[in-house]
């Protein structure tokens, strides 16, 4: 099936307010995911991994401690980054198809609730979602069957929509005292607190016994559940355990 990408909103980051562009991608082979709308979130005007590398990136990601540290270098991302996303995939490769001008403008609420009706969707594929105008997603969400969605802000303004990702087991008890549900990378299976937390039924450690599409736990407070704890994992994930075990 070929999936196609459509451009929801191009305009200022709620963040810093620099230049960003929301595209909406109407499904997935993604093995952990399963078939969901994927939505990116890029800089209009740096390709993701010079983003990376520059700094550039906190307009679509905060200050989210994965991010690594901007260098002055002239090639490659940002030191020691730990994000599962590989910048160099998917997020590189809608970065250049958009500035070649190969994406669809979607507008107004109807277009951009028709990508979402129906479909299970993940906010913030790439990016996070508190990035942009939350009328984007409130349209995209309007008619789906369900979403996953996750903020590293400071404050989690959308508790009801997205999960809060909790950096230690601290910042997750302080997001549980306001009532937020929260999902935190991990070093070891021993991290789980229980009675708060299960581990994500879509990892590589519970056994991948059921995708994204249809776990639906990653919802924020739409449902009652506990939260979600994931063990580091990605192409950096001997870095990313090391970080959050010095975090714990």
């Amino acid at each position: 099936m070929a999936f196609k990408t459509f451009i929801a909103y191009e305009g200022p980051s709620n963040i810093d307010g620099l230049d960003i562009t929301v595209l909406i991608q109407t499904g997935s082979r993604n093995s952990k995911t399963g078939d969901m709308v994927q939505t990116f979130i890029i800089r209009s005007d740096i390709d993701p991994i010079t983003a990376s590398r520059t700094g550039g990136d906190r307009s679509i990601c905060g200050d989210c401690i994965h991010r690594g540290q901007p260098t002055n270098l002239d090639k490659g991302q940002a030191k020691d980054r730990t994000c599962y996303v590989t910048l160099a995939h998917a997020p590189l490769g809608k970065y250049k198809a958009y500035k070649k001008g190969q994406y669809k403008r979607v507008n107004g609420h109807k277009e951009i609730q028709a990508l979402g009706r129906g479909q299970m969707v993940r906010l913030g594929t790439y990016g996070d979602p508190m990035a942009c105008p939350s009328y984007i997603w409130d349209s995209l969400l309007s008619e789906s069957m369900g979403h996953t969605g996750y903020t590293h802000g400071e404050s989690n303004c959308s508790p009801s929509t997205l999960m809060t990702s909790a950096d230690s087991a601290n910042d997750a008890v302080n997001a549980w005292s306001r009532g937020e549900r929260t999902f935190r990378v991990i070093s070891s299976l021993s991290d789980i607190i229980k009675g708060h937390e299960v581990l994500c039924p879509a990892s590589e450690e519970a056994g991948r016994r059921v995708t994204c599409e249809r776990c639906k736990l990653c919802s924020g407070n739409t449902i009652k559940a506990k939260s979600v704890a994931i063990v580091a994992h990605g192409t950096a994930k001997n870095k990313a355990r090391s970080l959050v075990n010095g975090l714990q």
